[in-house]
């Protein structure tokens, strides 16, 4: 590392002012420059991305949809995944939610007990299995929202949904992982 170091500053002493033979021998040292993120189309549907311990909100547009899933991206790359309103995964988070198995929307406005499996990414990027037992009901403190609580090993977590006339999660407060804690979603359109 230190040899590839001072070959970079010699590469830069000795193109001071020639900036293209600078690029190109960065390149060759470290790498290509990494790709900028996906771009969404023009118009494509929009969500609020709030992490509730960092107090950040962002906007995130749609990149993809596929098997029932849809992804949505900011600006610097960071993605959610979610089925039908349901948060699956996370990516640029930090210690990000990988994948989980989660109730429908359906199955959660029917109030049925069940159980719920996240796997997150430790401190040392190693995935771990949490599996909750969950109750539902609804929480008329928040609006007539439906609240799930969930039990693990971890501890308890509580994830409140809210649904349009259609039944479509609308917004959503939803655990993603012990390092990210709780992500708010929401459509921008409402």
């Amino acid at each position: 590392m230190r040899r590839s170091l001072l070959t970079l500053a010699a590469v830069f002493s000795l193109a001071a002012c020639d900036a293209a033979a600078v690029k190109t021998a960065a390149s060759k040292l470290l790498g290509p420059a990494p790709s900028p993120a996906v771009k969404p189309a023009a118009g494509a549907p929009q969500i609020w991305l709030t992490l509730v311990s960092r107090g950040i909100k962002f906007p995130m547009s749609q990149i993809s949809q596929r098997d029932g899933v849809t992804i949505y991206a900011s600006k610097d790359g960071t993605q959610v995944f979610l089925r039908k309103g349901i948060l699956i995964g996370t990516r640029g988070l930090g210690r990000d939610l990988m994948s989980a198995d989660a109730p429908s929307p359906a199955a959660l406005r029917a109030g049925s007990p069940h159980q719920r499996s996240y796997y997150d990414i430790d401190g040392t990027d190693t995935t771990i299995r949490h599996v909750f037992t969950c109750t539902v009901e609804r929480d008329t403190a928040a609006g007539n929202a439906i609240a799930e609580a969930c039990t693990a090993d971890i501890g308890t977590i509580r994830n409140q949904y809210w649904f349009d006339s259609a039944g479509s999660v609308s917004k959503s407060r939803q655990w993603v992982s012990q390092g990210v804690g709780y992500a708010a979603v929401e459509r921008k359109d409402g």
